[in-house]
């Protein structure tokens, strides 16, 4: 085995292995030690930061699948932190884990039959991105407007922040022009 293949077969079982020994040290015969180099280091943080995007993933399918698909609006303050911010662009700012909670069971409980379908789902470092369609039939008063008894549907893009395996911040971006629209409330001049 040629130096160059030595050098690059270590480097490869370095980064795979998370480096008990270094490319160089592989390349010259010798060993150095336990201490992982720079590739090892990487390799390791890449996987480490997988498995927390992963959970921080599951976190925010299971808050959604437990608090709006199976409508349990209480149960939001087992995935939010205290100090929990949902920002809901025009609606405003609601602040505080109980105050979410208050609004997420004000949410299932307009929208009995409430249900989320994930289309995509995004993550990196403490941050997930979920695009969903949201549908149901509005019983009940919900921002004002008063029950339709009308069936629902909009289209939303949420960023979830995670902290500590539970949720501190959400910035929803929710199609409210077409519930307007669904409720009866509003017709925008460019909806058919």
């Amino acid at each position: 085995m040629k130096i160059w293949q030595r050098i690059a077969l270590g480097a490869a079982l370095t980064a795979t292995v998370g480096g008990l020994t270094t490319a160089g040290a592989m390349a010259n015969g010798k060993s150095s030690g336990s201490r992982p180099d720079g590739l090892a280091a990487a390799a390791a943080s890449h996987w480490n930061g997988s498995a927390k995007v992963a959970a921080n993933k599951r976190v925010v399918k299971a808050f959604m699948q437990d608090v709006l698909n199976e409508h349990n609006g209480a149960h939001a303050t087992r995935y939010l932190t205290k100090d929990m911010q949902w920002h809901g662009g025009t609606v405003g700012t609601v602040a505080g884990r109980d105050n979410v909670t208050g609004l997420m069971t004000t949410v299932v409980t307009s929208i009995p039959d409430l249900h989320t379908e994930v289309k995509d789902i995004f993550g990196q470092g403490d941050e997930v991105v979920v695009r969903l369609v949201v549908t149901g039939t509005q019983e009940g008063p919900l921002l004002g407007i008063p029950a339709s008894g009308r069936k629902v549907q909009w289209d939303a893009i949420d960023l979830y922040k995670l902290r500590d395996g539970k949720i501190s911040e959400e910035w929803a971006s929710e199609d409210f022009t077409a519930f307007l629209n669904d409720t009866g409330t509003y017709k925008a001049p460019w909806i058919q």
